[in-house]
């Protein structure tokens, strides 16, 4: 009996890889072993090579449903007896190469057990599965396991435990497994002054929690929660006196703002939805999406959207907002909870410190972000094509796939000062950070510069190349020319119109044509290559150069 060694990359942890890999075998009656490592699932087994490559297709063809792949490979090894087929304990020992799990909306299985008065999940605010739950706004370092996120610390209780080790469990090897018998403890405050007592005192049952929340939105106040990726600010939207509150408190007098509705068919009461638009709600990414607004409608949208004929509507993206947003039964503004200017709020001890000056209520959990993130929000042409208007949550940090794999250099591009996001390139693979805001706070700097370092030790990153926008007193410029001469870096600086042209032309694919290609960028003013202010402008594009 022959032993071969396969290696796939690609978005494969996170996603239930290694327990599909340890179904596949056990039905195919192979023996072997799967592991996680920095660069992708590694699987070896015993078989011969018909068995073999009829085994390894089967990955390849057939992966799991969240799973992308974007490089694999079979060869025979030294030979090795395996026992049974097993999942050993991940390896580090190599530079990563792979796309990083994005978060995920919770999965139709978990919405249904947590609705269920017979499962033991019912009402459970944090229940997740293979398919489902947060990955990168929990995750440490790599590879994707339970002791490199935030739930390090947070021990499953034996019912989990078990489900955690069946072959045939859809829990089987889920990294966020847990249940009311070892909950994420949850703690609701109630006023300013509550910030002075002990979390212990605060602690009350997930259901208290729910209940206490949801009767105070129906009471017309406004309430912080903490979602995947930061803490959100929800009001009923068929409250007008509640919305000018917030808008009050927020200083917002007049950007509209995004609705939670329970389903598809409470959306449908208000707004216009093509297939489409029900697609991307729908989607494990769980965006907002820009939809247009029907004549006759309950919610108060002239205060949600003044001036506007769409909305942006949204599911609920977490089992703690599916609960929520189904016992109101109302929509709910859904807005990122943030001070006028800074990004969003993550942290339980700056929530607790600065939301009071927002909302009336608190609701948070004992489950810590690492990497925060707004929702991500979207809209659709005429014509069906999407348009992402913020990518963040659901989407970051991969892009997929990467226009630019005929470059082998470790590129670091540090993005503009408005609706900021930086781009790394590794190897074969791009991740674009998520949506960081604009850089004119402090806050914001701040929070560019902890993602940029989180997502350099996830990756073990070190770029051989920076790239700045040309314009002097940008923020990020600044930040990477500095860079660049304290790491003696090559820096490489782009011209902000240019980069515009740039982008559309990968996006259309259009970088290798032969073809003359005429752009205008219409993009306000930008500092221009000779130093003085460009407006909008036209380039032509031959042979890769503007």
């Amino acid at each position: 009996m022959q032993t071969f060694h396969i290696h796939i990359r690609g978005i494969v942890q996170g996603v239930g890889f290694r327990p599909y890999v340890c179904r596949i075998a056990e039905k195919m009656q192979l023996s072997g072993c799967v592991s996680n490592t920095s660069d992708g699932v590694h699987i070896a087994i015993n078989a011969d090579e018909k068995k073999a490559k009829v085994f390894y297709q089967h990955l390849i063809q057939d992966p799991p449903v969240n799973a992308i792949i974007t490089d694999h490979s079979i060869e025979e090894i030294e030979k090795k007896k395996y026992l049974g087929f097993s999942i050993i304990h991940s390896i580090t020992n190599t530079e990563p190469d792979l796309l990083l799990t994005p978060d995920m909306a919770i999965c139709e299985s978990c919405r249904e057990e947590i609705h269920d008065p017979s499962n033991r999940r019912f009402g459970y605010a944090f229940t997740t599965c293979l398919n489902c739950g947060p990955r990168y706004s929990i995750q440490t370092i790599l590879p994707y396991d339970r002791n490199n996120t935030t739930m390090h610390d947070l021990h499953m209780c034996e019912q989990c435990d078990a489900e955690y080790h069946d072959i045939h469990n859809r829990r089987h090897y889920s990294q966020t497994n847990s249940c009311p018998d070892c909950e994420i403890r949850m703690r609701y405050y109630e006023g300013r002054e509550q910030e002075a007592v002990s979390r212990e005192q605060e602690a009350v049952s997930s259901e208290q929690v729910v209940e206490r929340a949801c009767a105070d939105l129906l009471n017309g106040l406004i309430l912080a929660v903490k979602g995947v990726g930061g803490y959100l600010l929800l009001c009923d939207a068929t409250n007008a006196e509640t919305i000018k509150s917030l808008r009050d408190r927020k200083q917002r007098p007049a950007k509209p703002l995004a609705l939670m509705y329970p389903s598809i068919a409470a959306i449908e009461n208000h707004l216009n939805l093509r297939t489409i638009e029900v697609q991307a709600l729908k989607s494990k990414a769980a965006p907002i999406v820009l939809c247009s607004i029907k004549d006759q409608v309950s919610i108060c949208k002239d205060q949600i959207a003044p001036g506007l004929d769409k909305i942006g509507a949204m599911l609920p993206a977490s089992p703690l907002l599916e609960l929520i947003a189904a016992a109101v039964n109302k929509p709910l503004v859904a807005t990122s909870a943030n001070l006028s200017g800074s990004p969003i709020i993550y942290r339980d001890q700056d929530a607790l410190e600065n939301l009071f000056d927002v909302a009336d209520r608190i609701l948070t959990y004992d489950r810590e972000i690492v990497a925060p993130q707004d929702d991500s929000v979207l809209q659709f042409t005429e014509t069906g094509k999407q348009i992402i208007l913020r990518r963040a949550r659901g989407f970051a940090p991969n892009y997929f796939p990467n226009p630019f794999t005929d470059h082998t250099e470790y590129i670091l591009a540090m993005g503009g000062e408005l609706k900021s996001a930086f781009a790394i390139q590794q190897k074969h693979n791009l991740y674009i950070s998520q949506y960081l805001g604009d850089q004119g706070s402090l806050e914001s700097q701040d929070s560019y510069s902890r993602t940029l370092e989180h997502l350099c030790h996830m990756l073990h990153f070190e770029p051989s190349i920076i790239m700045t926008d040309k314009h002097p007193a940008y923020y990020v410029s600044v930040k990477g020319r500095k860079m660049a001469e304290e790491q003696n870096k090559e820096l490489v600086e782009v011209q902000h119109h240019e980069s515009h042209f740039a982008a559309v032309l990968a996006e259309n694919e259009l970088l290798d044509t032969d073809e003359q290609i005429l752009g205008l960028i219409w993009d306000g003013t930008g500092y221009g290559n000779d130093g003085q202010i460009w407006g909008g402008e036209v380039f032509m594009y031959h042979n890769r150069q503007i």
